[in-house]
């Protein structure tokens, strides 16, 4: 029997908006009591995500199968505690790492956002249709493939083939590329960087991963559908949707931060930053003096005669 969990999902997204809400202030505060109130809001952020796993494992009439997306429900939460840790270290240690600050701010921007669009059904229903017009003509002029979109009396939006008679996928929020594009809205707006340096790094990542959005919607049809590929025995769309689909956007984000981290080095400085929190044991760790240079040993004089 699958665990519902539908009756909870009102109180779980209104401790969502708290969670954020702490999360904000505690971004925009300047403060040593502003570390108290983030590690709070973490802390009630990495609550929600456990229970949104059975949706992504055992999927419902509104869902697809994602384990991918599920196992990280899962496993996020135990990081995100892991920086509400850090930012009670640094109230008592009244500290304020520029890299905690970041990346509050930047999944502050980024889920605030998601979780409007979420919330909001006129939103959400206009996004997830011109998303799905975008990703049929997509379809046709890469794949040669005709398609129609429909959309039903409940607002959903899916992609038909042979004149509109075969039903091939329904377009979800997911499908829209919202999270993605916001993960680097976030992350760039809340860096201290140049603002031209910044508008540049936003003309590269939003468009870029928009219509490669476009592009892995129009490949998981064709390879469904038209290929009906399937080599793990898995299903054919479970294994285009769920692995073709997820790889293929994991590497193309991977070589979008690259080129960001090119644009926006401070990007990058803050991610390593973040990571380097293992090794925070005591006060003064980012405070700390850089190594000495390693000395180069001279070269030997060469032999005589």
């Amino acid at each position: 029997m699958v665990l519902d969990l539908s009756a909870w999902q009102p109180y779980l997204l209104a401790m969502v908006f708290v969670a954020l809400g702490l999360m904000g202030a505690g971004f925009f505060w300047r403060d040593n009591r502003a570390h108290l109130i983030r590690a709070a809001g973490w802390t009630l952020f990495a609550f929600y995500w456990p229970f949104q796993a059975p949706e992504f494992f055992w999927p419902t009439k509104t869902s697809e199968p994602d384990p991918i997306n599920g196992w990280f429900t899962l496993l996020g939460p135990i990081f995100l505690l892991w920086v509400a840790w850090h930012e009670v270290k640094s109230y008592r240690w009244k500290e304020d790492p520029q890299a905690l600050r970041w990346f509050t701010g930047a999944s502050f921007v980024a889920a605030l956002t998601y979780f409007i669009i979420d919330s909001s059904a006129i939103v959400q229903e206009k996004l997830i249709y011109y998303t799905a017009v975008q990703s049929g003509w997509m379809l046709r002029w890469l794949f040669g493939v005709e398609n129609t979109i429909i959309q039903d009396a409940a607002g959903e939006s899916h992609i038909y083939l042979n004149n509109g008679t075969e039903y091939a996928v329904t377009v979800i929020l997911a499908c829209t590329a919202i999270q993605s594009i916001m993960i680097f809205v976030g992350a760039i707006a809340c860096l201290r960087a140049a603002r031209v340096r910044k508008w540049k790094a936003y003309a590269i990542t939003v468009p870029t991963i928009y219509v490669l959005n476009l592009f892995r919607n129009a490949g998981i049809v064709y390879g469904y559908k038209i290929l009906n590929w399937d080599p793990l025995g898995t299903g054919s769309f479970e294994w285009m949707h769920s692995y073709v689909g997820k790889i293929g956007s994991l590497a193309a984000m991977v070589v979008i931060a690259l080129a960001v981290f090119s644009m926006l080095p401070e990007l990058h400085s803050n991610i390593l930053d973040l990571f380097d929190l293992r090794k925070r044991r005591k006060a003064g760790f980012f405070n700390r003096p850089p190594p000495p240079p390693t000395k180069v040993d001279a070269a030997p004089a060469p032999a005589e005669g």
